[in-house]
């Protein structure tokens, strides 16, 4: 790459790289202006301290003990702009220790073993020395006993994809700052971005859009029905604006308790119209129209504020005769409680409140809906008649779920998994079926006395006898689950074992037995409802059940950030790779997205292949799939799954970060596959 394509490619100027290389240099060094092996370590964030001294010795060229400014931009601005045999060449030097010019088998083993370390990836000794011994068979061709780097670039050479890759992102662990040339910075993306929405909603999800026009006309007929009436009776501008949102208001308190109608929902998705319902949307929809009623409310309330503005005089009416008269008038007070209760239910739901791991606060405020209608009620006196059907149902079905949830289940095992996951497996109640990928609510009383909280069933409906689940630990509630998991049973509370069900209900992927051609997507725990259907689809194939026959092939794709997160359902994909009934149809692919294709870790890469091709058997897995350390590239992934599909229905289904999932949707799009996202 020459320096102007370098230039190109991270947007910087030549002067634009010294000054970031120099404020990188600052941060790690402090205010002594010097770096030693420890902030070295710490400042790139590496794992391993022989690692990190190994990397050290590569900057400090004058052996001092110290890395000047300038010595850390040398280094620096080879991994940016240098050459590829430069990089290259730095790779080569980071395994030859003893500076000799040639790599011998103890320094590749070292390295190797180091490399594990600094990924967190854990293989034993006796299977670390005959990856090595392998490896260094490969890669010393004159067998001289050493490997030159004239060696080490024709391995290198032999996987371009890895070489490339490595050089194309061998600047990414010094962190510079990212810069974007400044033609290429959104220039129309909103609209773009909109119009790539609406026509992915228009391939893939047809009753979703259809939904979202007719909820967008509905408001808009409200919001117009409301104005045109209270003009009628002369009312100035402000007054017909906060009575045409207090009109789409009434729609929108109906519809956000339609949009919880679990059961309803469920229900339907099991008949023959479910699949013409947008029911995988659901959830979206009441954030939806939660947004907008929050937006509705303070118009209404804008626009009664800016008409008694207008009605203020010293001589006839001061504000505190016009606002002491609606404050202590019904409607006044009971709307500012109900916009008071509803801006708290809403922040406490935004997504960066949730993420904080604040489930609970979530929950619990989101309770107060049965106070807000009260208010509602309270408020506008006949808004029953809007509420009394849905709320009907939503009082039948919020019935049916507290008696449901009265009865227990027992719990046989309470497992701490790795990557902070829990495993609860308990004996199935005999009144519980379900389909393969629906979810369940869970309220564990020695966790907490009142909280539910969904989760996926990876069992399968044919075992008869237990119940399992896996739960990640991502706020309060799982991580006490998980810490009271890791206890040894004799010191648990007496009711560890009592767990209270509320489901099943319906989800996406259990829409998967419909297709012909699913596409399994799992990222980290996402991974749950695909392995209840997998699990299903095995015995079925075992049992010749005509449910499954109309499934020609079956791609099951799995990222994980690391290694030992593949142990949750390693033995399943072994089952499904092994057995006869579904070792034919179903092709999976193992993605380690926490080990890339860099410095610190060429060899270890090129000897997972090795080790691959020489045994039949992935080293960090034990599967026939291997593993790839990367992320999915998915414009080719998918092209390769449609080029053997040219005419097949292939349908995607995704368990996963939203950010993911919106990329899949435009890949999907591309290619005409149908999309699902795992959402509850």
């Amino acid at each position: 790459m020459s320096k102007a394509e370098s230039q190109v490619r991270t947007g910087r100027s030549a002067s634009q790289l010294l000054e970031d290389i120099e404020e990188r240099f600052k941060e790690i060094a402090g205010t002594d202006e010097r770096i030693d092996v420890d902030e070295l370590q710490a400042g790139l964030r590496l794992n391993d301290a022989d690692y990190a001294r190994r990397i050290f010795n590569l900057v400090d060229r004058d052996d001092s003990g110290d890395v000047t400014v300038w010595e850390f931009i040398e280094f620096a601005k080879v991994l940016v702009e240098g050459t590829p045999e430069e990089k290259l060449r730095i790779v080569f030097d980071l395994h030859d220790i003893n500076g000799d010019g040639t790599v011998d088998e103890n320094e590749l083993t070292h390295i190797l073993d180091r490399s594990l370390n600094e990924h967190s990836l854990e293989i034993s000794q006796g299977k670390l020395e005959a990856l090595s011994r392998a490896l260094f068979a490969n890669i010393d061709t004159d067998q001289s006993g050493g490997i030159s780097f004239a060696e080490f670039k024709a391995c290198l050479d032999a996987h371009p994809d890895l070489r490339d890759q490595m050089i194309a992102t061998s600047a990414t662990w010094l962190r510079l700052p990212q810069r974007i040339p400044a033609d290429r910075r959104g220039a129309g993306r909103g609209v773009r971005g909109l119009g790539d929405y609406v026509l992915r909603l228009w391939e893939n999800d047809r009753p979703w859009l259809v939904l979202l026009i007719a909820y967008v006309a509905g408001n808009i007929w409200m919001f117009r029905d409301g104005m045109i009436a209270e003009s009628m009776m002369g009312s100035d501008l402000q007054t017909q604006v906060a009575f045409g949102a207090a009109a789409a208001l009434k729609l929108n308190g109906v519809i956000v308790l339609v949009s919880m109608l679990r059961m309803t929902w469920t229900y339907l998705r099991r008949t023959p119209i479910g699949p013409w319902l947008p029911l995988d949307h659901m959830i979206d929809f009441h954030r939806i129209v939660g947004h907008t009623a929050i937006l509705l409310a303070v118009v209404h309330i804008g626009g009664f504020i800016a008409a008694y503005e207008t009605m203020v005089d010293p001589d006839f009416f001061t504000r505190e005769m016009l606002y002491g008269s609606l404050i202590r008038s019904t409607v006044g007070w009971s709307g500012l409680t109900l916009i008071g209760i509803f801006i708290v239910m809403w922040v406490c739901a935004l997504k960066v409140v949730r993420d904080k791991g604040l489930f609970e606060l979530f929950y619990f405020t989101h309770q107060l809906f049965w106070i807000w209608f009260a208010f509602l009620i309270v408020h506008y006196p006949t808004y029953w008649q809007w509420v009394v059907v849905p709320g009907a149902l939503f009082i039948i079905e919020q019935g049916i779920r507290l008696v449901r949830g009265r009865l227990p289940a027992t719990l046989d095992t309470m497992t701490a998994m790795p990557s902070n996951v829990t495993r609860l497996r308990l004996k199935r109640p005999k009144s519980f079926d379900y389909k393969p990928g629906e979810y369940v609510f869970v309220r564990h009383p020695a966790v907490s006395r009142r909280e539910w909280h969904p989760f996926t069933v990876t069992s399968n409906p044919e075992d008869r006898e237990r119940l399992e689940l896996h739960v990640r630990s991502i706020g309060t509630w799982t991580t006490k689950l998980n810490e009271l998991a890791s206890w040894p049973v004799p010191e648990r509370p007496p009711t560890w074992d009592r767990v209270y069900l509320d489901g099943p209900y319906g989800s996406p992927a259990s829409d998967i037995f419909d297709s012909k051609i699913p596409v399994l997507i799992g990222a980290g725990i996402g991974v749950t409802p695909f392995a209840s259907i997998l699990r299903s689809i095995l015995e079925r194939r075992r049992a010749d059940d005509p449910s499954v026959q109309h499934i020609e092939k079956i791609h099951f794709i799995w990222l994980n950030r690391d290694q030992q997160a593949f142990e949750w359902f390693v033995e399943l994909m072994a089952q499904l790779e092994q057995d006869p009934a579904t070792k034919d149809m179903i092709e999976i692919q193992v993605f380690l997205t926490g080990l890339r294709a860099q410095l610190t870790s060429a060899s270890l890469t090129i000897a997972m292949e090795v080790y691959h091709r020489s045994t039949g058997l992935d080293l960090l897995t034990a599967l026939r799939a291997r593993t790839q350390p990367s992320r999915p590239n998915w414009q080719s992934l998918f092209k390769q799954i449609r080029d053997a599909h040219p005419k097949g229905d292939v349908d995607v289904y995704f368990c996963g970060p939203e950010g993911l999932s919106r990329v899949l949707a435009r890949e999907c799009g591309r290619f005409d596959f149908g999309y699902k996202k795992e959402n509850f």
